[in-house]
């Protein structure tokens, strides 16, 4: 098995902590309690924010590796 690249691993967490989102907002939208609205508010939107960041920097190294940037 050979290791991935740093920016193929960021990639993944994104896409990983993206889908956590989802599920969250998902179970605020079809049940919509106190607790798992304050969970997705204190939760969901960092995770979100962490996978936008996580994406952007994937693919600013993708671009830099193939001399594009």
């Amino acid at each position: 098995m050979t290791a991935h690249p740093p920016r193929v691993r960021a990639l993944k967490l994104a896409i990983l902590l993206t889908a956590v989102f989802d599920v969250m907002a998902l179970v605020v939208l079809v049940r919509s309690l106190p607790i798992g609205f304050t969970i997705y508010m204190f939760l969901g939107q960092p995770l979100f924010l962490v996978a936008l960041v996580l994406l952007a920097g994937a693919v600013l190294a993708d671009l830099r590796t193939k001399e594009l940037l």
